[in-house]
């Protein structure tokens, strides 16, 4: 049940780059759920966020190394809660073409979450679960925010 969870139902043992299949479900499920209107206080952004943050904190420090540092390719759990982060806020600005915007925050997050690019890698260096969740969330944080701005000024179109 453990790695189920872990795994988003199983995308985590999708071969390739389990990180990427799981932040596309993600954002398909969250785009069925809502369509490319999404927002911070969409019910399925929340649950997305919260559901991927507490099963990544409570089951993941089992699967890092031992000494509790690591993320485990198959631990897609965090990229659930760091893509709706990403999504959710990318909404907060209801400005512009959404389905840019929606793409822009997918592809963003991405970028971020692979790169890792300062306070994001710097996230990823906590122990344990916490480690393995950080980082997702500081680059949903800055790839939300990064299209939020770009909707604000107009940028994304209207």
């Amino acid at each position: 049940m453990r790695r189920l969870a872990l795994t988003a139902l199983g995308v985590g043992w999708i071969p390739g780059p389990a990180g990427t299949w799981a932040s596309l479900a993600t954002t398909a499920a969250l785009l069925l759920a809502h369509g490319p209107t999404m927002g911070p206080t969409s019910l399925g952004v929340l649950v997305a966020l919260a559901r991927g943050s507490a099963v990544t904190l409570a089951f993941s420090g089992r699967e890092v190394g031992p000494d509790g540092a690591g993320d485990p390719g198959f631990v897609v759990s965090d990229e659930v809660a760091g893509q709706a982060l990403a999504l959710g806020l990318a909404g907060a600005v209801g400005r512009g073409a959404p389905w840019a915007a929606v793409a822009l925050a997918f592809v963003l997050f991405r970028a971020f979450d692979i790169a890792k690019p300062g306070p994001v890698g710097a996230a990823e260096r906590f122990r344990g679960g916490l480690g393995v969740l950080a980082d997702d969330l500081v680059a949903g944080a800055f790839a939300g925010g990064i299209v939020a701005g770009a909707r604000a000024l107009g940028w994304l179109g209207g």
